[in-house]
């Protein structure tokens, strides 16, 4: 018996010996074997299966006990225990890769949008993308490519938009671009002429056209302004008409917060859409204004404010958070933050679903609601009449017997500077051109009602 056993342990060794030479695993059972290596490469003696489960086998060698886990071996282990039909595959990546399709060279662009994913990239890019994925990605390139300022691609894009006819809101002209507030959208800009100071008149002669000879007993035409006593430079007009450094002449302006805003909306609903199960914080798109504004709140739990901004918050009370910056930088007077956040609200959320700012705002006794204010033109002190010729248009030559049209007004006798309305108009500085002035008391309720939900929500996250 001894030696049937002793030839049966033999065999068993020389046979895990030769598979072992060729490359093949050994399947141990509950026969012992006298050797048996392990996948770390360990040796154990007189090892065999005491017992099987879903999860792995039970060893028992001489040293004692050692669990074999299925879901720890090497795939042709694997493949060996279980059959090759039962070989646990390999999970598939976390973000998935979909096959592109990008007819209007709309990647490299998406490539240098901040916060989308390449999951994203590759989804709103994806073959057999519907219509509303090729609008997200078209109005996604558009926005990135203004803000960048590659004016070729928004022509190239903008003109695909159009001839597809594809109805696309956020990327209408309307949207995108405000009129120039310095050239008031016209793309020209009057200044005052350099040469002669505003005045007109030849800054050699004074605005005689002659000049005193070498001996001083003579007069000369003036070589400057030919006689003529006018600047050259302006024309005797005083100022000049000069393209708008501001908007170069085009008589708009880029609406840059907008476009931002929206960019962040886009790259917010591809990255859902591409990986739903992964949540996405709204506000992580503009995480350093809003802590910015939340660690000013003397009411918000401590660590609260770093809470919101980091990665741990995942978007469960974004619009709270919206909501109490609104009402925050409006009681700050922070009114260019405000507005930004209350875009975000109505791009994500849309007009009036999660807060109607009328509520908070009503007319500025000051404009009357306008916006603005009208005060006397200082350059013809309220009179609307060109200061040069006194509104008549025509002024005597001091050369001739006759008149001559005023060059300044052109011969319509109305001052240029406020087209002889004798008023011109200024932002409002108490709505700062708004219309609306802000209800304190209400915002402060609203205020502190959102800072007890965040530090609520702070509180059970703890």
């Amino acid at each position: 018996m001894v030696r049937h056993l002793v030839l049966i342990l033999f065999l068993a060794f020389s046979a895990t010996l030769l598979s072992r030479a060729e490359g093949e695993v050994v399947v141990l059972t509950d026969t012992p074997v006298a050797e048996f290596t392990l996948p770390d490469g360990s040796v154990i003696k007189n090892a065999f299966v005491w017992r099987r489960s879903s999860e792995g086998l039970m060893i028992v060698h001489d040293d004692g006990q050692y669990f074999l886990n299925y879901a720890l071996l090497p795939p042709d282990w694997r493949a060996a225990y279980l059959g090759e039909s039962a070989v646990v595959e390999e999970p598939e990546p976390e973000h998935k890769l979909y096959e592109t399709y990008d007819p209007y060279v709309l990647m490299p662009i998406l490539e240098k949008v901040p916060g989308l994913t390449e999951t994203g990239r590759t989804f709103v890019l994806r073959k057999g993308a519907d219509e509303e994925a090729e609008k997200q990605a078209l109005a996604l390139g558009i926005l990135q490519s203004l803000l960048a300022g590659d004016v070729d691609d928004v022509k190239r894009l903008m003109l695909i938009v159009e001839e597809k006819e594809l109805n696309i809101e956020s990327v209408q002209r309307d949207a995108l671009f405000v009129e120039c507030g310095t050239c008031d959208g016209t793309g020209r800009r009057e200044v005052t002429c350099a040469v002669c100071g505003g005045t007109g008149k030849c800054p050699k002669c004074n605005g005689t056209g002659r000049l005193d000879s070498a001996t001083g007993k003579t007069t000369t035409h003036c070589t400057k302004c030919r006689g003529t006593g006018v600047c050259p430079e302006c024309g005797g007009e005083g100022s000049k008409s000069t393209v708008c450094p501001v908007c170069h002449g085009r008589g708009k302006l880029l609406e840059k917060r907008y476009c931002e805003i929206k960019r962040d909306y886009y790259v917010h609903t591809i990255n859902q859409s591409a990986s739903p199960d992964i949540p996405v914080s709204v506000t992580h798109s503009d995480r350093d204004r809003i802590l910015a504004a939340l660690k000013n709140l003397p009411e918000l739990e401590r660590g609260a404010a770093r809470f919101y901004a980091s990665e741990a918050y995942t978007g469960g009370v974004d619009t709270n958070l919206l909501v109490a910056c609104t009402m925050y930088s409006m009681l700050q007077g922070k009114m260019e933050d405000a507005v930004r956040f209350y875009m975000t609200i109505e791009a994500h959320y849309g007009e009036g679903n999660v807060l109607d700012i009328k509520k908070y705002l009503n007319t500025c006794d000051v404009c009357d609601g306008t916006g603005v204010i009208l005060k006397d033109c200082r350059t013809c002190n309220g009179t609307g009449k060109c200061p040069r010729c006194g509104g008549d248009g025509e002024l005597d030559s001091e050369f001739l017997d006759r008149t001559t049209p005023c060059t300044t007004c052109r011969g319509t006798g109305k001052c240029t500077a406020c087209n002889g309305v004798g008023k011109i108009k200024i932002r409002c500085g108490n709505c700062e051109g708004t219309g609306r002035d802000f209800e304190k008391d209400r915002a402060q309720i609203r205020l502190e009602i959102e800072v007890v939900a965040l530090n609520r929500f702070y509180l059970d996250q703890k």
